[in-house]
C-alpha cells in the first residue's frame, strides 16, 4: 500500500538530492577549469618558486584526485535521483495508492471541495508531479485541480465529483505511465 505521506518524504528526498547535485556540479566546474588552467601557469609558477627559494606545490595531482571524487559523488547522486523518480512514478501509479481525502467535502461556488486529512499538506508531492507532467501549479486535469492542500472539483454533485476526481487521477497515473516508458527517465 502506498500513501501520499511516504511520497511526500520521497519527493523531499529528490528535491534536496537535487540541489545537493547542483552544488557537486558548481564545485567540479570550479575544479576542472583549475585543472585546465594550471598547466598554463605551470611552468612560471615552478620558475617563480624557485627563484625565490621556495618549493613550489603542484596542485594537479590534488585536484584531479578532487575531481575523480566528485564526479563518483555526481555519478552517484544521478543514480539515486533516476531511482527515486521512478519508485515515486511506480507509486503514485499503483493501484493502491491512498490520497487521504477528508471524506467529507465542502461545497462553495458550485465547486466540491477535499482537503486533506488533518489538515496535510503535500508540497513535495506535487512539486514532483508538476514536473513529471509538464503542467504548472495547480494541476488541472479536466475539471479537477489537484494541489498541495486541496482537490476542487468543479461541479457541486458530490457523486459527479467522485467520479471526475477518480478520472483525473486515472489520467495523470496513466500520463506518468506513458512518460516512464520514455527514457527521459
Amino acid at each position: 500500500m502506498t500513501d501520499f505521506l511516504n511520497l511526500e518524504e520521497m519527493a523531499g528526498r529528490i528535491k534536496t538530492n537535487r540541489q545537493h547535485l547542483a552544488d557537486v556540479d558548481d564545485v567540479l566546474s570550479d575544479v576542472k577549469a583549475k585543472i585546465h588552467e594550471l598547466p598554463l601557469k605551470r611552468s612560471t609558477e615552478s620558475t617563480f618558486a624557485k627563484m625565490i627559494g621556495v618549493e613550489y606545490d603542484d596542485e594537479l595531482a590534488e585536484l584531479e584526485q578532487s575531481r575523480d571524487k566528485l564526479i563518483l559523488q555526481k555519478e552517484e547522486l544521478e543514480n539515486t535521483i533516476t531511482k527515486d523518480i521512478d519508485t515515486f512514478i511506480i507509486e503514485i501509479t499503483s493501484t493502491d495508492l491512498i490520497i487521504p481525502l477528508e471524506p467529507i467535502p465542502k461545497f462553495a461556488d458550485g465547486n466540491t471541495i477535499y482537503n486533506y486529512r488533518n489538515g496535510a499538506k503535500f508540497t513535495n508531492v506535487f512539486d514532483i508531479l508538476s514536473e513529471l507532467l509538464g503542467l504548472s501549479m495547480p494541476i488541472l486535469v479536466k475539471d479537477v485541480m489537484l494541489s498541495s492542500s486541496e482537490v476542487v472539483v468543479k461541479v457541486s454533485d458530490e457523486l459527479e465529483a467522485k467520479k471526475k476526481f477518480i478520472n483525473s487521477m486515472s489520467e495523470v497515473q496513466k500520463t506518468l505511465l506513458i512518460k516512464k516508458r520514455q527514457p527521459q527517465f
